[in-house]
């Protein structure tokens, strides 16, 4: 009996030390990485529109189930020059996360951050891929650009995103139109 108890408050200290050390470390480390997420995120944001301040904008997204999130691309006096969509949607096997820069009504250009598809989805066979989306500015002209070979799941999955944050920009933030 006296044994189960030695080893009962041994392994109690060991818990405690040990969940103290994971606090710590957590607690060093929290600031470090929310910095390089949110240099990860601006990162990709500039990669589709430019060097701009950017700020999330507060809108309705129901009937567009692939944005996650959309951002005004701010110039130096404040004025919004584009909007960064983050979308996510559901590819052959599994869920595709990409950005789209709508300037001036247009796609500026569509990168995809992460994914879990076809072997030359994310590399540097895409490009030719995603650059067809740069200028367009109708969500249909989207859905109709040329699948990649081999990737056609994955392709249609991309398509229909672009194609929802071009509709987006133009029906529910009124981008590139006529003044």
């Amino acid at each position: 009996m006296r044994e189960t108890v030695k080893l009962g408050v041994r392994l109690m200290l060991f818990a405690l030390v040990a969940g103290l050390l994971l606090a710590a470390v957590n607690a060093v480390t929290e600031g470090p990485i929310a910095r390089n997420a949110q240099q990860s995120a601006d990162a990709a944001r500039v990669a589709v529109i430019g060097e701009y301040a950017f700020s999330p904008v507060e809108t309705d997204l129901r009937g567009y189930d692939a944005i996650r999130s959309v951002y005004a691309a701010q110039d130096d006096a404040g004025q919004t020059v584009g909007y960064v969509y983050e979308l996510s949607s559901r590819g052959y096997a599994g869920d595709i996360t990409l950005s789209v820069g709508v300037k001036d009504g247009a796609v500026s250009a569509v990168s995809v951050s992460g994914h879990t598809e076809t072997k030359g989805l994310g590399t540097a066979d895409e490009e030719p891929f995603l650059a067809r989306f740069a200028g367009l500015s109708q969500a249909d002209e989207a859905l109709r650009v040329d699948a990649m070979s081999g990737a056609t799941v994955s392709s249609n999955a991309v398509k229909s995103a672009v194609s929802q944050a071009l509709s987006h920009a133009r029906d529910v933030l009124g981008a590139g139109e006529v003044e």
